[in-house]
C-alpha cells in the first residue's frame, strides 16, 4: 500500500508542476492572463478645430471680423470640452476669429496662445512632432486649412472639404510610432445648419 500511496503522491505533484508551467506558458502568450506585463504606447493627440462663427464681413480683403454671438457660444462649449484635458498647447492663426475661438480655453488653462501660419502646414506639424510629441495639442484654423493640415500630420482627410457653413466638426489625429496616424471626427456645440436656398 505504501509504495502506492508515495507513487500517487509523485503522479500528483509532477501534474501540478506540468499543470503550473502550462498556465505560465499561457500568461506569457495571453496578456489578459495577467501574467505578462502590459506596455502602453506613448501617442500625441492633435485636435484641430476650424474658428467659430465670426460677425458678418464688410468685404474687405484686409477684414478680420470678430466671432459672432453663436461664434462666442460655441467657443465656450470648446473651452468646457477641454477644460480638464491634459492640453499641452494652443494653436491658432493670426486672425482674431481662431484666437478668440480658443481664449476661453486660454484664459481657463491659464496658458498662452501660439499664433503660426495659417499656410505653413508642413511647419506647424513639424513643431507639434518634435515638441510636443506623446502630449494633447488643440488648433484653431480656417475652413480651407484645418484639412491640410491633417494632411500634413500624416492623416487621410475624412471628406473633400469643409463648407462655409459649417463651424461644428472636431478633428481628432492621433500619432502613435510607427503606425498610420488614425483620424476621427466630431462634432461639437449646436449643429450647424446649411443656408436655405
Amino acid at each position: 500500500m505504501k509504495p502506492l500511496f508515495l507513487l500517487g503522491i509523485c503522479f500528483l505533484a509532477v501534474f501540478s508542476l506540468f499543470d503550473l508551467s502550462a498556465q505560465k506558458a499561457a500568461g506569457k502568450r495571453n496578456p489578459a492572463t495577467g501574467a505578462s506585463k502590459k506596455t502602453s504606447e506613448p501617442q500625441t493627440v492633435v485636435y484641430l478645430v476650424r474658428h467659430a462663427e465670426k460677425a458678418a464681413s464688410n468685404g474687405n480683403m484686409t477684414d478680420d471680423p470678430d466671432l459672432s454671438e453663436a461664434g462666442q457660444k460655441r467657443a465656450e462649449v470648446l473651452k468646457t470640452k477641454f477644460a480638464s484635458a491634459p492640453v499641452a498647447a494652443l494653436f491658432a492663426t493670426k486672425y482674431k476669429r481662431t484666437q478668440q475661438t480658443l481664449q476661453p480655453l486660454a484664459t481657463t488653462l491659464k496658458q498662452t496662445i501660439q499664433v503660426y501660419d495659417a499656410r505653413d502646414f508642413a511647419g506647424l506639424s513639424q513643431k507639434i512632432k518634435q515638441e510636443y510629441a506623446g502630449k494633447t495639442v488643440v488648433v484653431a484654423g480656417h475652413s480651407n486649412t484645418v484639412l491640410p493640415l491633417v494632411e500634413a500630420l500624416g492623416g487621410k482627410k475624412p471628406f473633400a472639404e469643409i463648407a462655409d457653413h459649417q463651424y461644428d466638426y472636431l478633428f481628432k489625429v492621433t500619432l502613435r510610432e510607427g503606425k498610420e496616424p488614425q483620424v476621427d471626427v466630431q462634432q461639437y456645440g449646436e449643429a450647424s445648419v446649411a443656408p436655405a436656398n
